[in-house]
């Protein structure tokens, strides 16, 4: 995998972009503070690039299985450039309407290249390797994410916003350029010729008779729930521990904390799941997610709220590889592009409903309240899912024996 010159041309441009797009997100928190005072406005431009997304994605996925990845990308890696100078234009004019444009324009390209992505990782890794190379990808997600809001951080310390978003943009071409070093060989997809409008139901229609044969992709989409549970509350709940412990210093902690244990968990993935990635041991995993969730209502104890991080970015690191492994695996190529296309506008659609939910329960019924209700219903679907498939596993032995 590592003499792969495809994977690792995808892999550098994916770290480099990756770093520009959180220092991107730095610079974008900072112009809308000084810009928009209501935390509501604020949250709707955040969401407004998710938003387009969500109603392209069926487009896209269609597009993406009917057309070449690498010109997907390029194309992708131009409009990235392009919308940097929407926001040059909003930090000049003080125009938080160019922002919008901005993150409409960085929303769409998302809405295509992260999906395309998703399939070419099949196309120019074995399939014995793809777990280690899903362990890549995540780990240098993380990395990125660590050491770009770090990075804009500082920057925002001596620099303007234009050198801020200057340094998003040269990372944006970085990735373009390296795009056309790729070299994938893909079979030539027939046009539809059916004339049927794109809609998500209609994708969904083609996906659920596929999606619905293989028992391991059904259990992993639904795995993934607790997770997300997690996920979508981390920055607020980051927030509340430091104000529990009155301690600003614990945010950067608990960051490195979930960082570090998710590097620990994609090594854990590939040692334990690269032969046969047993839906028994992902339940445990998930059992392990509940328990982080539940554990946090110590969060005011330091070393308690460090743990939980820590057990959380464990079982993370460990639990997506294997998942994104299976989807890779299980799913049909052809269908790729749409699958992973409608997921990302499902994933999207979950984590602000869920984001939503953890800052509506952290202003009604407390913190600790929250991280109970939200462990225990991970645990209550963990639970669902093992007595489903053990129940499926002692059916089919039953069939067996008559």
């Amino acid at each position: 995998m590592w003499r792969n010159r495809n994977f690792l041309i995808l892999m550098f441009g994916l770290a480099v972009s990756s770093t520009g797009l959180w220092v991107g997100i730095i610079g974008n928190l900072e112009f809308l503070q000084k810009n928009v005072e209501s935390s509501f406005l604020q949250a709707l431009i955040i969401l407004a690039g998710f938003l387009v997304g969500i109603f392209l994605a069926p487009m896209a996925g269609r597009i993406i299985d009917r057309n070449n990845k690498k010109k997907i990308l390029i194309y992708a890696g131009f409009a990235r450039c392009i919308a940097v100078f929407f926001m040059y234009i909003a930090i000049a004019t003080n125009n938080v309407w160019w922002m919008v444009v901005y993150t409409l324009v960085i929303g769409i390209s998302g809405t295509f290249s992260q999906p395309a992505m998703q399939t070419m990782l099949p196309l120019i890794v074995k399939k014995e390797e793809l777990l280690d190379a899903n362990g890549v990808n995540m780990n240098i997600f993380t990395a990125s994410r660590i050491v770009g809001t770090a990075l804009g951080g500082v920057m925002l310390v001596g620099m303007s916003l234009f050198a801020v978003y200057t340094a998003t943009l040269i990372s944006y071409i970085i990735l373009l350029i390296s795009t056309f070093f790729l070299n994938v060989e893909e079979k030539p997809k027939e046009a539809d010729k059916s004339g049927k409008k794109e809609s998500f139901f209609r994708t969904l229609g083609e996906l659920y008779p596929i999606v619905r044969k293989q028992s391991k992709v059904v259990y992993g989409i639904f795995l993934l729930i607790p997770a997300y549970l997690f996920l979508s509350g981390f920055n607020l709940m980051v927030i509340e521990i430091s104000e529990f412990q009155d301690n600003p210093g614990i945010k950067g902690i608990l960051y490195t904390t979930e960082g570090i244990c998710v590097f620990i968990g994609t090594f854990l993935s590939k040692r334990f799941f690269r032969d046969d990635p047993k839906l028994s041991y992902m339940v445990a995993i998930t059992f392990i997610i509940a328990t982080a969730h539940t554990s946090l209502f110590l969060a005011d104890h330091p070393i308690m709220s460090i743990l939980s991080f820590g057990l959380f970015g464990l079982a993370a690191g460990t639990l997506f590889p294997v998942v994104t492994t299976i989807f890779q695996t299980d799913v049909p190529s052809e269908y790729h592009g749409r699958f992973f296309s409608i997921k990302g506008m499902v994933d999207n659609i979950i984590f602000q409903v869920l984001m939503l939910l953890t800052g509506l329960f952290l202003d009604t019924i407390g913190f600790e309240k929250m991280v109970i209700g939200f462990g225990v219903s991970s645990f209550v679907i963990a639970a669902i899912i093992l007595f489903q498939y053990k129940g499926k596993k002692s059916a089919k032995r039953v069939a067996l024996i008559k």
